[in-house]
């Protein structure tokens, strides 16, 4: 009697790792898609019934058969096979499928009844006011997830990857799968015998158990590590609009911000590839504010009466439902130079609607940014944007539970700004709703030898968040997401009595940020960086972006003992979070807080009896 070789299993391992490697938005979801079905089959093997989650008892067995599909040794697990393996204490992974998105909203509707996943065409179970009910015409659905018989034949070795055998035959193993899971599942996505046979060809059982180590597992993905290696410079503005999709890049004039922009949509494609070549890539576009846009008509569009009444569409609603018809592909809107006029004028709808957002867990969607209406300038308007998709058209024209134009999450806006005397100030409803990033650093070598930017490869996972509120991210997250807000309590503390205290929007986006930031933890020589340090970079650059952006005033309303009262406490509350952050050793230079600089910049300029964060 032995166990499954620790190569067969690192194998296995490798090939799964094919489900998200190819960086596609949603990839990463069906992971979550098969261990969650598996988990609930699972649960119907032991308890031969239906997992109702609003049970403590049902959901305890639905979350310890998730974490014994993802363990990798005792205090570590994977969340899609690909990504850096995370310590057990923080794992989320089944108890986040039971407290958001579609068990949410099965409670809130009673009377619907949901299939999981929501997105695309085969589900694999139905929930209904938190009960997953167990549907055996869905399980032939597995196939489209598990979709080759190499990646079939690596999950049956991945399940087993514990177990003890007599012998090493299908028998053994199909034996073996039936203590797991249903006969219905393994008929289901059982791989031929002889793939299977092929599989695992030239391994012998193991005398002693080969449990995989989260280093021989980090050990497989070396090479594409360093092939998929991201520019540590940009790693702020990505994980920014991971965060939250509206991004203000704020600086002199000519430091390249509509340019980086361009950069980012480019950084999608291979390299060497058409639309990486193109002057334009298809996801990428650029619209020129105007000083006299007082409203949306020239952005979005507006209704004409001439000859008829008809709608003329404007470039973001065009370029928005380019996104629509390509989900997996991020796209990029520059607005050029944002603030030549009132943003809050001629950007209302998308400012209104963006605050709307909400996530099921893998989907986020919005409100309409343009209402239904029964007249001939919306069927104008409709006509017009899905002239080449008689079905969607059809869909968004139907007045009952149609489709409706709204924000997709594959749409990422990002404004230039220049702040002069030309230009207008930003008010606290436009910063509150966008994240900050200067820059005014000036590298006169830069772009001589590089046509493009050197971003690195950028999946669509590295920027499409499938995450909105604290909500989606807090279970999986407790222990980061608290040290964030222990951090904010006492920022917070310190903005008592002013109008720039933070509230829920930004608390969001602050765990957001922090958390999307935990995967970048490697140092340039692919060493890893302890956590608490990515935690407190990540904070530093999240007050600079969210919280002194909103400060401004003359010496009554921001005085140099608030902004010094406000120094101290961020340093103090980067410490608690780091101990050694600020500590100069001899293999690293103390840590420069990019949010204590901008302070120093703010406490400087109050000498002239006005400060703001722009310069």
């Amino acid at each position: 009697m032995a166990y499954l070789p620790k190569e067969l299993i690192l194998k296995s391992y490798l090939a799964l790792s094919s489900l998200t490697e190819d960086h596609k938005q949603g990839q990463t979801q069906i992971v979550s898609a098969v261990r969650h079905f598996f988990a609930l089959d699972m649960f119907f093997k032991e308890k031969g019934k239906d997992c109702n989650l609003n049970s403590l008892e049902d959901k305890n067995i639905f979350i310890k058969n998730v974490k014994k599909l993802v363990n990798v040794k005792g205090d570590y697990y994977t969340t899609n096979f690909y990504t850096t393996i995370k310590p057990i204490e923080d794992c989320g992974v089944g108890s986040n499928f039971t407290s958001v998105g579609v068990v949410n909203n099965s409670k809130q509707n009673t009377s619907q009844i949901y299939d999981y996943p929501t997105r695309g065409q085969y589900p694999l179970f139905k929930v209904h006011n938190a009960v997953m009910t167990r549907e055996t015409s869905y399980y032939k659905n597995i196939k489209h997830y598990l979709n080759t018989e190499m990646i079939c034949a690596a999950f049956v070795i991945w399940i087993l990857r514990n177990e003890y055998f007599t012998e090493l035959n299908l028998s053994a193993i199909k034996m073996n799968l039936l203590s797991f899971v249903s006969q219905e599942l393994i008929d289901s996505f059982m791989p031929k015998d002889e793939n299977l046979a092929s599989f695992i060809e030239h391994t012998s059982l193991s005398d002693t158990k080969y449990q995989t180590e989260p280093s021989d597992i980090l050990s497989l993905f070396q090479i594409q590590r360093k092939n998929t290696k991201k520019n540590k410079k940009y790693r702020p503005y990505i994980t920014a609009i991971k965060s939250k999709p509206f991004l203000l890049l704020a600086g002199i004039s000519g430091t390249g911000k509509s340019r980086i922009v361009r950069e980012l949509a480019r950084a999608y494609w291979d390299e060497g590839s058409e639309e990486y070549e193109a002057q334009k890539p298809r996801n990428f576009e650029m619209v020129q504010v105007k000083p006299n846009w007082h409203d949306s008509s020239e952005l979005i569009g507006y209704v004409s009466r001439i000859d008829g009444e008809r709608y003329v569409v404007g470039p973001f609603l065009k370029f928005l439902v380019k996104a629509m018809k390509d989900p997996d592909v991020p796209y990029f809107l520059c607005l050029d130079e944002m603030n030549l006029a009132p943003v809050e004028q001629y950007f209302a709808e998308y400012l209104s609607v963006v605050e709307s957002r909400k996530s099921d867990g893998e989907i986020v969607s919005t409100d309409p940014i343009i209402e239904y209406e029964a007249t001939d300038a919306y069927k104008s308007l409709i006509d017009q944007l899905f002239f080449d998709d008689e079905e969607t058209r059809l869909g968004m024209l139907k007045e009952k539970d149609g489709l409706r134009l709204t924000i997709p999450q594959n749409l990422i806006v990002v404004g230039t700004v220049n702040m002069d005397e030309t230009t207008f100030s930003f008010s606290r409803k436009v910063l509150d709703r966008a994240m900050t990033i200067e820059m005014n650093e000036v590298d006169l070598n830069g772009g001589l030898t590089n046509r493009h930017e050197p971003i690195g490869k950028l999946g669509a996972e590295d920027l499409i968040g499938t995450a909105v509120e604290g909500v989606d991210i807090y279970d999986q997250y407790q222990n980061v997401c608290n040290m964030a807000i222990n951090y904010l309590q006492g920022i917070n503390d310190k903005l008592e009595g002013t109008p720039f205290k933070v509230a829920y929007r930004t608390r969001n986006e602050v765990l957001l940020y922090v958390v999307n930031n935990l995967p970048y933890n490697q140092n340039d020589d692919g060493e890893e960086i302890p956590q608490d340090y990515v935690i407190a970079r990540a904070l530093d650059e999240i007050t600079n972006m969210k919280i002194l952006a909103r400060i401004e005033g003359d010496d009554t309303k921001v005085s140099m003992k608030f902004l010094e009262s406000l120094e101290s406490e961020i340093k103090v509350g980067l410490e608690t979070v780091c101990s050694n952050l600020f500590t100069e050793e001899e293999t690293k230079q103390a840590y420069k807080a990019v949010s204590l600089a901008k302070l120093d910049e703010m406490k400087k300029r109050l000498s002239s009896g006005y400060t703001s964060f722009w310069s």
